[in-house]
């Protein structure tokens, strides 16, 4: 009977896609590395239970909530800054870790901004300026093609007896109320 050839740290940082260096600490921390699925089945087990004990997340983000999620998040923000511009003064041997807690603090809070500002600009009908301006004109053409026919639509509304002198009167108003539209 051949016996097996011992499993090497480096088989099993490349089934777990992990440096041989995690492999030395997730070994301290109980990791068996006597085979590529016991350690395997070990990593897994720790995932089950990490997600088994997270706090389940029933509420989700609306418009306020995420208000009050970023504001509060910028104070944790500011204390991990200070947390770790603390540590930098000290020289605190664990300042990387508080860099990287306020790194982590801060990305969460671009995050939570981006989807605020996400949702803004899904909240509002947004058009571009082009269509606008075609909007624009075609509103003012059919306001300006009433104007013209105003004269002779309301004449005789306005002078039965001598629709001609209305006509007259209503087209100077038309004029000049096109000049002062064309003005602005």
């Amino acid at each position: 009977m051949a016996s097996e050839k011992p499993v090497t740290h480096g088989q099993i940082a490349s089934a777990l896609g992990v440096s041989v260096a995690r492999i030395t600490i997730l070994k301290k921390e109980g990791m068996p590395t006597d085979s590529i699925q016991a350690a395997l089945d070990w990593r897994q087990a720790r995932e089950d239970e990490r997600r088994r004990l997270a706090p389940e997340v029933i509420e989700t983000l609306d418009d306020g909530s995420i208000a009050d999620r970023i504001r509060q998040h910028r104070i944790k923000v500011n204390l991990a800054g200070d947390v770790w511009e603390t540590s930098i003064r000290e020289r605190d041997p664990n300042q990387g870790k508080y860099q990287t807690a306020y790194n982590q603090s801060l990305k969460t809070l671009i995050a939570l901004e981006e989807e605020q500002e996400r949702r803004a600009v899904l909240a509002k009908d947004f058009i571009k300026s082009t269509e606008a301006r075609e909007a624009m004109l075609q509103i003012i053409s059919e306001v300006l093609t009433r104007l013209d026919k105003l004269a002779l639509d309301c004449a005789e509304g306005c002078n039965p007896e001598n629709p001609a002198k209305a006509v007259k009167v209503l087209e100077n108003w038309v004029r000049k109320t096109r000049s002062e539209i064309s003005n602005v």
